[in-house]
């Protein structure tokens, strides 16, 4: 072998044998290593760093030089890990049979990992690289067909699913009680208040002696028609015995899900054919104008402040937003008088679960308002007057005799229920003769 090859090889271990030694002794009192043991440490690593670089350097050459030559033999094949390596220098070291591989303490193994990485994935400790060679042939979980296959799947009991968005008009509607599958309330026509808030009722001051003007009241009937909203499902007998979670509660669980979210819907933007009618096709509804050259799908601080004037009873109104309009409500503002500045208009929430607010009242965003741009992707609106009943709340019931032949249980979930505001118009007030309703939208900005 080569003398100087042999002789960096010699530095070499000397080197690995100072580094151990600090490792030992700091290991051997559970402690960290003293400055002078530190600055020893850093000067041994840096010097084996460049005689390792050496080695690497003078082994290449070797090789290139016997290639030249045409030999098939360079003097470094008789280096550990060589193929033509002779069976003395391949001798198995002692600790490979020492079941901790040679380190005493797992901080040990640790602190020589991370000598390790500082060195970009070379290591020169023999223990190191006698485990990152194995593992390439052995039995393991990382091949299907040589051992993953072998191991069971672990399963847990729980379900993952997307909860679907909180009700924001829940409690504020008004409940109406309801037996039967239609249900007719008197009302009274006081819509004009420009000579009358009783629907039609006046009072007049008078002289003693003269006689008092009279009049009379108007009433009009607002009528609620129950409607079922239906739900059915499929399961087989299979699924429903050997599942470990239980189909049944899955199925309920969702269909409960799927109900509550409809329900939402049709308060927004149902027909009134047959199901709920929504705000949105109410003939109460006041869609307020856009602003004069406002481009396409945009929502600025005087729409919203339009609305606001509009809107009937404000002080118990919330507002219904696509979450797609965020970007451009947290933005919302006016200029001030006299060019002082800006005002905001939203306000964001400085508190855990409480909504953020538009002009002083709560603004919550649902993906079943319409997306920014359309009328209805702005909604402001005071629930307590829409009225809302149910005749049978939700129930549930299962059947083994409508799908038998195919070994397949029957579900059925059912509720009958209407909906829908009380207003058929909106309302004049006394001194102006800009409408007022407890719904308003923006109309289309395309």
């Amino acid at each position: 072998m080569n003398k100087h090859l042999t002789r960096l090889q010699d530095k070499k271990k000397s080197l690995q044998g100072q580094i151990a030694k600090l490792i030992e002794a700091a290991e051997n009192d559970d402690r960290d290593f003293t400055e002078d043991e530190q600055a020893a440490y850093d000067e041994a690593k840096t010097e084996l760093d460049s005689v390792s670089t050496r080695i690497s350097r003078l082994e290449n050459t070797l090789r290139q030089e016997k290639e030249r030559a045409g030999t098939g033999t360079t003097d470094t094949d008789d280096l550990p890990g060589s193929p033509n390596a002779s069976n003395v220098s391949n001798a198995t070291p002692a600790f490979v049979e020492d079941p901790n591989k040679g380190f005493k303490t797992p901080r040990q193994f640790l602190l020589g990992v991370m000598d390790a990485s500082q060195r970009e994935g070379r290591t020169e400790d023999e223990r190191l690289q006698y485990l990152a060679a194995a593992g390439s042939d052995e039995h393991g979980t990382y091949s299907d067909a040589h051992g993953a296959f072998l191991l069971p799947e672990g399963f847990s009991p729980g379900l993952l699913e997307v909860e679907p968005e909180d009700d924001p008009m829940a409690g504020r509607t008004t409940p109406v009680p309801m037996d039967t599958l239609s249900l007719s309330m008197p009302s009274r026509v006081d819509k004009d208040h420009s000579t009358s808030v009783s629907g039609g009722l006046i009072v007049t001051r008078r002289m003693e002696t003269q006689t008092g003007s009279s009049s009379r009241m108007t009433t009009d009937k607002v009528k609620l028609e129950a409607a079922s909203l239906f739900g059915l499902a499929y399961a087989s007998e299979e699924i429903l015995k050997f599942s470990p979670i239980s189909f049944v509660a899955l199925l309920e669980r969702g269909f409960r899900q799927q109900f509550r979210s409809h329900m939402v819907d049709e308060r927004l933007n149902g027909t009134g054919v047959g199901e709920y009618l929504g705000v949105m096709n109410s003939p109460a509804k006041i869609a307020v104008a856009k602003e004069t050259g406002q481009a396409a799908d945009t929502i600025v601080g005087k729409n919203v402040i339009n609305m606001r004037s509009r809107c009937w009873h404000y002080g118990s109104a919330i507002w219904l937003a696509n979450h797609d309009t965020y970007p451009q409500m947290i933005q919302l503002h006016i200029e001030s008088p006299n060019n002082a500045g800006i005002i905001m208009l939203y306000k964001q929430s400085m508190q855990e679960d409480r909504p953020d607010t538009l002009l002083g009242r709560p603004i919550f965003y649902t993906e079943y308002a319409k997306t920014v741009g359309d009328e209805g992707d702005l909604v402001l609106g005071t629930w307590s007057e829409y009225l809302e009943s149910t005749v049978q709340p939700l129930e549930s019931a299962e059947s083994i005799h409508v799908r038998f032949l195919n070994n397949e249980r029957t579900f059925k979930f059912t509720e009958m229920n209407a909906g829908q505001p009380w207003w058929k118009s909106p309302l004049t007030p006394k001194n102006s003769s800009n409408t007022m309703s407890p719904f308003v939208t923006l109309e289309p900005r395309a």
